[in-house]
């Protein structure tokens, strides 16, 4: 895996872009050295992208305790295949302080501490029909975590369940992330909607519909935002320039999961899970 980041290295500049007007991506590498990956994360001022593995089918029948974390370095290239073991499922993946919060199963939110990958806290939702799936976490510590069977939208404080949305606009409901004093939902099921959520009133607006399968929602840094379509689209979004295709291969049939980024935007990691791979872009942006 180190090769493959370093010889990256060489062309992290990419191509000259002459009087650009919208994002444009730059594939980096891809590799394989992954195991049906579901979720990339890139805490903030960490040198690390941490990487959840579900491993075998990736189905309920699997045997438990097969998926793990991964992590790689970004500066040195150094990577750490079983960083973390023992899970089910590995699904969404954020952080705050020195702690990682996981998604296991569709039913788990798993705490770990961020450098020895030691399980530090567990908190199970014992309720029927649900699939949790990605998470987010807000300055004041609230952690948002989506239930996409469901169409729901949990929060979790202080090791207390509260459902905070339920059905239309939050069908599908799949990626979330906290950008700028916002929480960001995405929507997959074909339902491909993207919302903004005010934290404290929970009022919401519908920035998106009908974009297909959104499944990864991260922050570009500057007000926008990166999204990933299930199909195979790498999107970028934002107020004044509206939604822009960065990549796509739907005919490659790889799929595209929730995607993991470094705070500025500039670099986003890219998990296909069904062809157990891993894609590594450099985003470029207009100048401001």
């Amino acid at each position: 895996m180190k090769f493959f980041w370093l010889a990256a290295g060489l062309s992290l500049l990419g191509p000259p872009v002459l009087a650009q007007t919208a994002p444009q991506a730059n594939e980096l590498w891809r590799t394989d050295n992954v195991d049906r990956p579901e979720a990339v994360h890139v805490p903030h001022g960490s040198d690390w992208a941490y990487i959840g593995n579900q491993s075998g089918a990736g189905e309920e029948t699997d045997p438990p305790g097969q998926g793990y974390v991964s992590r790689l370095n970004l500066v040195t290239g150094a990577w750490q295949a079983r960083w973390s073991d023992g899970f089910d499922d590995p699904l969404g993946i954020v952080s705050q302080g020195d702690r990682l919060y996981m998604v296991d199963a569709g039913r788990h939110v798993i705490a770990l501490d961020m450098d020895s990958g030691d399980e530090l806290d567990r908190w199970t939702l014992e309720i029927d029909n649900i699939f949790l799936n990605d998470i987010a976490i807000d300055p004041d510590g609230r952690i948002w975590v989506t239930d996409t069977r469901g169409g729901r939208v949990f929060g979790l404080v202080e090791g207390s369940w509260r459902l905070l949305f339920e059905g239309d606009p939050f069908t599908g409901a799949n990626g979330i992330e906290f950008v700028d004093g916002w929480i960001y939902v995405v929507c997959s099921s074909g339902v491909g909607n993207l919302i903004r959520v005010q934290p404290d009133t929970l009022a919401t607006t519908v920035l998106l519909e009908g974009e297909g399968s959104l499944d990864g929602v991260v922050t570009d840094g500057r007000g926008g935002l990166v999204l990933s379509d299930l199909r195979g689209r790498l999107l970028h979004w934002s107020e004044t320039s509206g939604l822009t295709v960065l990549d796509g291969y739907e005919d490659e049939e790889i799929m595209l999961n929730s995607i993991g980024g470094t705070p500025d935007g500039r670099f986003i990691f890219a998990p296909h899970w069904s062809s157990s791979r891993l894609s590594a872009y450099e985003i470029h942006y207009p100048a401001r």
